[in-house]
Protein backbone atom coordinates (compact mmCIF):
# COMPACT_ATOMS: atom_id res chain seq x y z
CA UNK A 1 0.00 0.00 0.00
CA UNK A 2 1.27 3.41 -0.91
CA UNK A 3 2.49 5.90 1.69
CA UNK A 4 0.26 8.82 2.52
CA UNK A 5 1.29 12.37 0.32
CA UNK A 6 2.69 13.94 3.91
CA UNK A 7 4.68 10.88 4.02
CA UNK A 8 5.74 10.85 0.49
CA UNK A 9 5.95 14.87 0.72
CA UNK A 10 8.62 14.58 3.93
CA UNK A 11 10.56 11.51 2.40
CA UNK A 12 12.57 14.27 0.26
CA UNK A 13 13.30 16.55 3.33
CA UNK A 14 16.73 16.20 4.03
CA UNK A 15 18.01 14.27 7.07
CA UNK A 16 18.85 17.00 9.04
CA UNK A 17 15.27 18.88 8.97
CA UNK A 18 14.04 15.82 9.68
CA UNK A 19 14.86 15.91 12.93
CA UNK A 20 12.45 15.05 15.93
CA UNK A 21 10.11 12.77 13.52
CA UNK A 22 7.78 13.90 10.98
CA UNK A 23 5.97 15.55 12.69
CA UNK A 24 8.28 17.92 13.75
CA UNK A 25 10.20 18.32 10.06
CA UNK A 26 6.19 19.12 9.26
CA UNK A 27 6.01 21.74 11.65
CA UNK A 28 8.98 23.52 10.28
CA UNK A 29 7.56 23.54 6.52
CA UNK A 30 4.62 25.04 8.36
CA UNK A 31 6.51 27.70 9.87
CA UNK A 32 8.52 28.53 6.86
CA UNK A 33 5.51 28.43 4.23
CA UNK A 34 3.80 30.49 6.53
CA UNK A 35 6.91 33.07 6.64
CA UNK A 36 7.12 32.61 3.19
CA UNK A 37 3.51 33.53 2.44
CA UNK A 38 3.84 36.69 4.86
CA UNK A 39 7.04 38.12 2.73
CA UNK A 40 5.53 37.70 -0.33
CA UNK A 41 2.59 39.38 0.93
CA UNK A 42 4.09 42.49 2.21
CA UNK A 43 5.69 42.53 -1.18
CA UNK A 44 2.50 42.19 -3.09
CA UNK A 45 0.26 45.05 -0.89
CA UNK A 46 3.09 47.34 -1.30
CA UNK A 47 3.86 47.39 2.73
CA UNK A 48 6.26 50.23 4.01
CA UNK A 49 6.90 51.68 7.45
CA UNK A 50 5.64 50.29 10.37
CA UNK A 51 3.71 47.26 9.06
CA UNK A 52 7.14 46.38 7.20
CA UNK A 53 9.30 46.29 10.07
CA UNK A 54 6.41 44.28 12.01
CA UNK A 55 6.00 41.80 8.95
CA UNK A 56 9.67 41.45 9.03
CA UNK A 57 10.28 40.78 12.57
CA UNK A 58 7.34 38.04 12.49
CA UNK A 59 8.87 36.35 9.78
CA UNK A 60 12.36 36.50 11.32
CA UNK A 61 10.79 35.14 14.78
CA UNK A 62 9.15 32.44 12.77
CA UNK A 63 12.51 31.67 11.34
CA UNK A 64 14.23 31.82 14.40
CA UNK A 65 11.82 29.46 16.04
CA UNK A 66 12.30 26.90 12.95
CA UNK A 67 15.97 26.74 13.65
CA UNK A 68 15.61 26.10 17.32
CA UNK A 69 13.07 23.13 16.73
CA UNK A 70 16.29 21.64 15.37
CA UNK A 71 18.12 20.93 18.82
CA UNK A 72 14.71 20.82 20.70
CA UNK A 73 13.89 17.13 22.37
CA UNK A 74 10.47 16.30 20.46
CA UNK A 75 10.90 12.81 21.05
CA UNK A 76 10.42 13.27 24.76
CA UNK A 77 7.69 15.19 24.34
CA UNK A 78 5.69 14.11 21.24
CA UNK A 79 2.65 17.01 21.71
CA UNK A 80 4.88 19.59 22.12
CA UNK A 81 4.69 20.13 18.18
CA UNK A 82 1.47 21.88 18.50
CA UNK A 83 3.70 24.59 19.19
CA UNK A 84 4.41 25.02 15.45
CA UNK A 85 0.67 25.61 14.38
CA UNK A 86 0.29 27.75 17.64
CA UNK A 87 3.13 29.51 16.72
CA UNK A 88 1.45 31.00 13.29
CA UNK A 89 -1.87 31.78 14.67
CA UNK A 90 0.32 33.87 17.60
CA UNK A 91 2.18 35.58 14.93
CA UNK A 92 -0.80 36.30 12.84
CA UNK A 93 -2.42 37.85 16.26
CA UNK A 94 0.71 40.05 16.65
CA UNK A 95 0.20 41.45 13.28
CA UNK A 96 -3.65 41.88 13.67
CA UNK A 97 -2.46 43.97 17.27
CA UNK A 98 0.29 46.05 15.87
CA UNK A 99 -1.08 46.77 12.12
CA UNK A 100 -3.66 47.53 10.36
CA UNK A 101 -5.70 45.72 7.72
CA UNK A 102 -2.72 43.67 7.00
CA UNK A 103 -3.30 40.41 8.97
CA UNK A 104 -6.87 39.80 7.42
CA UNK A 105 -4.66 39.13 4.11
CA UNK A 106 -3.30 36.28 5.82
CA UNK A 107 -6.84 34.88 7.82
CA UNK A 108 -5.96 31.89 5.21
CA UNK A 109 -3.28 30.31 7.15
CA UNK A 110 -5.33 29.24 9.98
CA UNK A 111 -6.79 25.90 8.03
CA UNK A 112 -3.72 25.07 7.67
CA UNK A 113 -2.46 25.18 11.34
CA UNK A 114 -5.75 22.63 11.65
CA UNK A 115 -4.48 20.51 8.72
CA UNK A 116 -1.28 19.88 10.33
CA UNK A 117 -3.20 18.90 14.03
CA UNK A 118 -5.18 16.68 12.25
CA UNK A 119 -2.18 14.45 10.12
CA UNK A 120 0.03 14.41 13.33
CA UNK A 121 -2.81 14.79 16.43
CA UNK A 122 -5.96 12.93 17.65
CA UNK A 123 -8.68 15.13 16.47
CA UNK A 124 -9.64 16.37 19.59
CA UNK A 125 -5.91 18.35 20.31
CA UNK A 126 -7.87 20.92 17.73
CA UNK A 127 -9.91 22.14 20.80
CA UNK A 128 -6.92 23.46 22.43
CA UNK A 129 -6.45 25.67 19.66
CA UNK A 130 -9.13 27.17 19.35
CA UNK A 131 -9.42 29.49 21.98
CA UNK A 132 -6.51 31.11 20.49
CA UNK A 133 -7.75 31.13 17.04
CA UNK A 134 -10.73 32.38 18.10
CA UNK A 135 -8.66 35.48 20.32
CA UNK A 136 -6.77 35.64 16.82
CA UNK A 137 -9.53 36.39 14.10
CA UNK A 138 -11.66 39.06 15.95
CA UNK A 139 -8.30 40.83 16.74
CA UNK A 140 -8.50 40.60 12.86
CA UNK A 141 -11.96 41.68 12.40
CA UNK A 142 -12.11 45.41 12.56
CA UNK A 143 -15.82 46.19 13.50
CA UNK A 144 -18.00 43.39 16.21
CA UNK A 145 -21.52 42.67 15.09
CA UNK A 146 -23.90 40.34 15.38
CA UNK A 147 -22.51 38.88 11.73
CA UNK A 148 -19.49 38.77 13.45
CA UNK A 149 -19.92 36.50 16.10
CA UNK A 150 -22.10 34.20 13.55
CA UNK A 151 -18.57 34.17 11.27
CA UNK A 152 -16.52 33.27 14.35
CA UNK A 153 -18.78 30.33 15.53
CA UNK A 154 -19.13 29.25 11.59
CA UNK A 155 -15.34 29.18 10.93
CA UNK A 156 -15.01 27.90 14.36
CA UNK A 157 -17.01 24.88 13.25
CA UNK A 158 -15.26 24.36 10.44
CA UNK A 159 -11.76 24.53 11.73
CA UNK A 160 -12.18 21.59 14.58
CA UNK A 161 -14.18 19.52 11.62
CA UNK A 162 -11.18 19.76 9.38
CA UNK A 163 -8.92 18.52 11.95
CA UNK A 164 -11.79 15.46 12.86
CA UNK A 165 -11.31 14.46 9.36
CA UNK A 166 -8.27 14.30 8.52
CA UNK A 167 -7.59 12.82 11.92
CA UNK A 168 -9.97 9.94 11.18
CA UNK A 169 -8.53 9.55 7.72
CA UNK A 170 -4.85 8.73 8.87
CA UNK A 171 -5.88 7.14 11.71
CA UNK A 172 -8.00 4.38 9.13
CA UNK A 173 -5.05 4.32 7.00
CA UNK A 174 -2.96 3.37 9.70
CA UNK A 175 -5.19 0.43 11.03
CA UNK A 176 -5.34 -0.43 7.77
CA UNK A 177 -1.72 -0.57 7.13
CA UNK A 178 -1.19 -2.64 10.33
CA UNK A 179 -3.77 -4.90 8.91
CA UNK A 180 -2.11 -5.44 5.78
CA UNK A 181 1.04 -6.23 7.34
CA UNK A 182 -0.34 -8.71 9.65
CA UNK A 183 -2.07 -10.52 7.29
CA UNK A 184 1.03 -10.38 4.60
CA UNK A 185 2.81 -12.18 7.51
CA UNK A 186 0.48 -14.88 8.69
CA UNK A 187 -0.85 -17.96 8.06
CA UNK A 188 -4.53 -17.77 7.39
CA UNK A 189 -5.13 -21.80 8.10
CA UNK A 190 -3.02 -21.91 11.21
CA UNK A 191 -2.85 -18.16 12.52
CA UNK A 192 0.76 -18.79 13.15
CA UNK A 193 3.39 -16.81 11.09
CA UNK A 194 4.14 -17.26 7.59
CA UNK A 195 7.00 -18.00 5.37
CA UNK A 196 8.05 -14.21 4.71
CA UNK A 197 7.65 -13.29 8.80
CA UNK A 198 10.12 -16.52 8.90
CA UNK A 199 12.61 -15.39 6.67
CA UNK A 200 12.39 -11.87 8.64
CA UNK A 201 12.89 -13.20 11.92
CA UNK A 202 15.36 -15.88 10.86
CA UNK A 203 17.91 -12.79 9.86
CA UNK A 204 17.39 -11.61 13.59
CA UNK A 205 18.29 -14.86 15.07
CA UNK A 206 21.68 -14.80 17.28
CA UNK A 207 23.87 -17.47 18.40
CA UNK A 208 22.54 -19.53 21.47
CA UNK A 209 18.94 -19.71 19.76
CA UNK A 210 17.66 -23.25 18.68
CA UNK A 211 16.32 -24.04 15.35
CA UNK A 212 13.21 -26.36 15.01
CA UNK A 213 11.96 -28.15 11.68
CA UNK A 214 8.50 -30.17 12.55
CA UNK A 215 6.45 -31.92 9.84
CA UNK A 216 3.52 -34.01 9.97
CA UNK A 217 4.01 -38.02 9.52
CA UNK A 218 2.00 -39.41 6.80
CA UNK A 219 -0.17 -36.29 6.41
CA UNK A 220 -0.97 -36.65 2.21
CA UNK A 221 -2.49 -39.78 3.48
CA UNK A 222 -4.54 -37.47 5.55
CA UNK A 223 -5.92 -35.95 2.10
CA UNK A 224 -5.76 -38.81 0.06
CA UNK A 225 -8.06 -40.81 2.69
CA UNK A 226 -10.04 -38.21 4.30
CA UNK A 227 -10.12 -35.38 1.87
CA UNK A 228 -8.72 -31.72 2.40
CA UNK A 229 -10.85 -30.15 4.97
CA UNK A 230 -10.07 -32.75 7.12
CA UNK A 231 -6.24 -32.68 6.69
CA UNK A 232 -6.83 -28.56 7.18
CA UNK A 233 -8.61 -29.27 10.51
CA UNK A 234 -5.25 -31.05 11.09
CA UNK A 235 -2.95 -28.55 10.26
CA UNK A 236 -5.45 -26.03 12.42
CA UNK A 237 -5.25 -28.21 15.98
CA UNK A 238 -1.83 -28.49 15.39
CA UNK A 239 -0.85 -25.11 14.90
CA UNK A 240 -3.14 -23.85 17.70
CA UNK A 241 -1.11 -26.11 20.06
CA UNK A 242 1.98 -24.97 18.78
CA UNK A 243 0.56 -21.39 19.66
CA UNK A 244 -0.75 -22.43 23.47
CA UNK A 245 2.31 -24.80 24.17
CA UNK A 246 5.10 -22.27 23.26
CA UNK A 247 6.46 -19.33 25.70
CA UNK A 248 5.65 -15.98 24.84
CA UNK A 249 9.02 -15.44 23.63
CA UNK A 250 9.57 -18.32 21.25
CA UNK A 251 8.45 -18.23 17.46
CA UNK A 252 6.91 -20.41 15.30
CA UNK A 253 5.64 -20.12 11.74
CA UNK A 254 3.96 -22.42 9.04
CA UNK A 255 6.36 -22.12 5.30
CA UNK A 256 5.36 -25.28 3.47
CA UNK A 257 2.54 -27.76 3.64
CA UNK A 258 2.62 -29.91 6.68
CA UNK A 259 6.30 -28.47 7.85
CA UNK A 260 6.62 -25.83 10.58
CA UNK A 261 9.80 -24.23 11.89
CA UNK A 262 10.14 -23.02 15.53
CA UNK A 263 13.08 -20.78 16.65
CA UNK A 264 13.54 -21.21 20.84
CA UNK A 265 15.82 -18.20 21.89
CA UNK A 266 18.94 -19.05 23.95
CA UNK A 267 17.80 -22.81 24.22
CA UNK A 268 19.78 -25.86 24.10
CA UNK A 269 19.27 -28.61 22.08
CA UNK A 270 18.39 -31.00 24.86
CA UNK A 271 15.87 -28.00 26.13
CA UNK A 272 14.23 -28.51 22.69
CA UNK A 273 14.16 -32.30 22.81
CA UNK A 274 12.57 -32.19 25.94
CA UNK A 275 9.97 -29.19 24.78
CA UNK A 276 8.66 -31.30 21.91
CA UNK A 277 8.37 -34.52 24.05
CA UNK A 278 6.02 -31.97 25.90
CA UNK A 279 4.35 -30.83 22.84
CA UNK A 280 4.04 -34.92 21.60
CA UNK A 281 2.26 -35.52 24.91
CA UNK A 282 -0.10 -32.49 24.60
CA UNK A 283 -0.81 -33.20 20.54
CA UNK A 284 -1.73 -36.85 21.59
CA UNK A 285 -4.29 -36.27 23.93
CA UNK A 286 -6.22 -33.64 21.14
CA UNK A 287 -7.14 -37.40 19.81
CA UNK A 288 -6.39 -36.39 15.76
CA UNK A 289 -3.61 -39.42 15.45
CA UNK A 290 -1.31 -37.93 13.75
CA UNK A 291 2.12 -37.93 14.80
CA UNK A 292 5.11 -35.39 14.13
CA UNK A 293 8.61 -36.06 13.30
CA UNK A 294 11.06 -33.15 14.28
CA UNK A 295 15.06 -31.94 13.49
CA UNK A 296 16.61 -29.74 15.99
CA UNK A 297 19.77 -27.44 15.34
CA UNK A 298 21.51 -25.19 17.58
CA UNK A 299 22.77 -21.55 15.71
CA UNK A 300 26.16 -20.93 16.58
CA UNK A 301 29.29 -18.59 15.25
CA UNK A 302 29.98 -20.99 13.29
CA UNK A 303 26.51 -22.29 12.17
CA UNK A 304 24.63 -19.12 11.10
CA UNK A 305 20.77 -19.67 11.16
CA UNK A 306 20.62 -19.93 7.51
CA UNK A 307 22.81 -22.87 8.07
CA UNK A 308 21.22 -24.16 10.98
CA UNK A 309 18.10 -24.64 9.12
CA UNK A 310 19.53 -26.77 6.93
CA UNK A 311 21.07 -28.60 9.21
CA UNK A 312 17.78 -29.06 11.40
CA UNK A 313 16.64 -30.20 7.93
CA UNK A 314 19.41 -33.02 7.73
CA UNK A 315 18.17 -34.09 11.44
CA UNK A 316 14.25 -34.89 9.82
CA UNK A 317 14.99 -36.45 7.11
CA UNK A 318 17.12 -38.92 10.00
CA UNK A 319 13.87 -38.76 11.84
CA UNK A 320 11.59 -39.60 9.57
CA UNK A 321 14.73 -42.18 8.04
CA UNK A 322 14.34 -43.98 11.70
CA UNK A 323 10.92 -44.57 11.56
CA UNK A 324 9.00 -40.84 12.53
CA UNK A 325 7.79 -39.85 15.44
CA UNK A 326 10.81 -39.38 16.32
CA UNK A 327 13.18 -36.27 17.15
CA UNK A 328 16.83 -36.03 16.45
CA UNK A 329 19.30 -33.17 17.09
CA UNK A 330 21.43 -32.04 13.85
CA UNK A 331 25.05 -34.25 13.96
CA UNK A 332 28.20 -31.77 12.91
CA UNK A 333 30.00 -34.42 11.01
CA UNK A 334 25.79 -34.96 8.86
CA UNK A 335 25.88 -31.36 8.44
CA UNK A 336 29.29 -31.04 7.10
CA UNK A 337 28.64 -33.38 4.19
CA UNK A 338 25.54 -32.21 3.50
CA UNK A 339 26.38 -28.46 2.99
CA UNK A 340 30.08 -29.71 1.45
CA UNK A 341 27.88 -31.94 -1.22
CA UNK A 342 25.24 -28.58 -1.47
CA UNK A 343 28.77 -26.78 -2.33
CA UNK A 344 29.65 -29.09 -4.82
CA UNK A 345 26.50 -29.62 -6.45
CA UNK A 346 26.52 -25.93 -6.85
CA UNK A 347 22.96 -25.15 -4.75
CA UNK A 348 24.34 -24.14 -1.34
CA UNK A 349 22.24 -21.47 0.26
CA UNK A 350 24.18 -18.36 1.80
CA UNK A 351 21.34 -16.63 3.43
CA UNK A 352 18.17 -18.35 5.60
CA UNK A 353 15.73 -16.88 2.92
CA UNK A 354 17.82 -18.94 -0.35
CA UNK A 355 17.93 -22.12 2.04
CA UNK A 356 14.28 -21.58 2.45
CA UNK A 357 13.39 -21.28 -1.05
CA UNK A 358 15.70 -24.16 -1.64
CA UNK A 359 13.92 -26.73 0.86
CA UNK A 360 10.06 -25.56 -0.24
CA UNK A 361 11.64 -25.92 -3.95
CA UNK A 362 12.54 -29.51 -3.33
CA UNK A 363 9.39 -30.69 -1.50
CA UNK A 364 7.37 -29.16 -4.65
CA UNK A 365 9.17 -31.12 -6.73
CA UNK A 366 8.78 -33.86 -4.32
CA UNK A 367 4.73 -33.49 -4.21
CA UNK A 368 4.84 -32.55 -8.06
CA UNK A 369 6.39 -36.37 -7.91
CA UNK A 370 3.79 -37.77 -5.54
CA UNK A 371 1.28 -36.23 -7.36
CA UNK A 372 1.89 -37.51 -11.34
CA UNK A 373 2.58 -41.16 -9.55
CA UNK A 374 -0.81 -41.30 -7.98
CA UNK A 375 -2.72 -40.10 -11.45
CA UNK A 376 -0.56 -42.56 -13.13
CA UNK A 377 -1.57 -45.33 -10.71
CA UNK A 378 -5.57 -44.27 -11.17
CA UNK A 379 -5.27 -44.45 -14.75
CA UNK A 380 -3.48 -48.04 -14.76
CA UNK A 381 -6.42 -48.91 -12.02
CA UNK A 382 -8.88 -47.35 -14.63
CA UNK A 383 -8.23 -49.37 -17.66
CA UNK A 384 -8.15 -52.48 -15.69
CA UNK A 385 -11.57 -51.96 -14.90
CA UNK A 386 -12.55 -51.21 -18.06
CA UNK A 387 -10.74 -54.62 -19.09
CA UNK A 388 -12.70 -56.52 -16.42
CA UNK A 389 -15.65 -55.33 -17.40
CA UNK A 390 -15.22 -56.17 -21.13
CA UNK A 391 -14.33 -59.64 -19.86
CA UNK A 392 -17.21 -60.34 -18.11
CA UNK A 393 -19.46 -59.08 -20.72
CA UNK A 394 -18.05 -61.39 -22.78
CA UNK A 395 -18.30 -64.46 -20.69
CA UNK A 396 -22.06 -63.50 -20.08
CA UNK A 397 -22.43 -63.39 -23.96
CA UNK A 398 -20.75 -66.89 -23.69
Amino acid sequence: MEDPVAVRVLARVPAWARAGGNASAAGRVLLMFCCLVMVIGAICLGVDGHAAWMLGGTAAAMLAATGISLWYPWRRSPRGTMLYPLGVIVALGVLALTTTGIAAAFVGLIPLCFVFVGLFHHGRAALALLPVTWATYLAIVPVFDVGSWIRVGIYGITWYAIAQVISMSMQYQRTLRRRLFSDARTDALTSLNNRRALEERLATAVPGDCVVIADLDHFKCVNDTQGHAAGDLVLEKFGHTLAQHLRMRDYAARYGGEEFVLILPRTETVQAMNMLRALRTEWNETGVGVTFSAGIALITEASPPGSALARADVALYRAKQAGRDRFRIASDAVATRRVTDSIAEGAAATTPAEHLRRHLGARATEDRRGVERREGDRRVQERRDREDVVAEGCDAAR
